[in-house]
């Protein structure tokens, strides 16, 4: 072999070994840098778990799921951004809390996590815990797929999800959609999957001619199909109660059964019924 080709050849191989090197270095900078600027990590920002009530078709409570809300200055209580962002033990520490203040009662309890929270290497860690505390309820974790990555690690994913099924864990999809890629983003969780849940409000038609790839009783079909329970979210008056009723959707949840409240006023009520009882 000619030296200057050889030459040439070890040339190249340095050249690229350099620049696999750098990105590995930016791609490291930038998760650093990215996890530094978490604004959900500042311990200055009160956050804080309400609670919102599902019901049966007897409107008799069946479930509780858990909606993170971070105080603004004027003392309103909003969604925050970039959910993802907020590590595993920080939800701990605020469910802490939160659990404290829930009625002991054979009941589901739902919380949502994100992709990048469910993948951690955390996530069977936080569902031993969830579930060790909030005995003798039955943990749901629920996942909503419309704001997760563009790309992302099915065969990790699936694998979290289903070693922590083994500790007795339901797996929900929460907020799906009446578009096609609604359907398709989840299709291969179907296996997987305990509870798909539908909120009126992505159904709501102002224009009677619009059309909707997936209505209701798309979704409601697409459940029974694959033996999943189907709740209703975003109930807010009469009529979409009658909707539930006609479909046969036996949990639902929304406004017209109760806003999200704070735990511990949940706790004092809970109590106060019992003792009226």
């Amino acid at each position: 072999m000619d030296l200057a080709f050889l030459e040439m050849i070890l040339l190249r191989f340095t050249l690229i070994t350099l620049i696999i090197f750098i990105i590995i270095i930016v791609i490291y900078y930038w998760r650093s840098r990215k996890t530094n600027n978490n604004y959900l990590e500042n311990k200055d920002f009160n956050l804080r778990y309400f609670i919102q009530k599902q019901v049966d078709h007897n409107e008799r409570t069946i479930g509780y799921e858990c909606l993170l809300r971070q105080q603004n200055s004027d003392g309103s209580w909003t969604l925050p951004k970039q959910l993802d962002s907020l590590p595993l033990q920080r939800i701990v520490f605020l469910l802490e809390d939160t659990f404290k203040s829930l009625p002991t009662e054979k009941i589901r309890l739902s919380i949502n996590l994100e992709y990048n929270q469910i993948i951690s290497s955390d996530f069977q860690y936080f569902v031993r815990w969830a579930i060790s505390k909030i005995d003798p309820m039955q943990l749901s974790i629920e996942y909503t797929s419309a704001y997760g990555p563009k790309y992302i690690n099915r065969y990790l994913f699936e694998s979290r999800i289903k070693d922590a099924k083994k500790y007795g864990m339901e797996f929900s999809i929460d907020n799906v959609g009446s578009e096609m890629k609604s359907l398709r983003q989840i299709e291969w969780m179907l296996p997987f999957v305990d509870t798909i849940k539908c909120s009126m409000r992505n159904f709501r038609k102002e224009d009677p001619n619009t059309w909707l790839d997936l209505n209701l009783q798309s979704w409601n079909k697409i459940s029974k199909e694959n033996n999943i329970e189907l709740i209703l979210m975003g109930i807010e008056n009469q009529a979409d109660e009658d909707l539930a009723k006609f479909l046969k959707i036996k949990t639902r949840q929304g406004y017209l059964f109760g806003h999200p409240e704070n735990p511990k006023k949940l706790r004092v009520k809970t109590d106060v019924e019992k003792t009226r009882k």
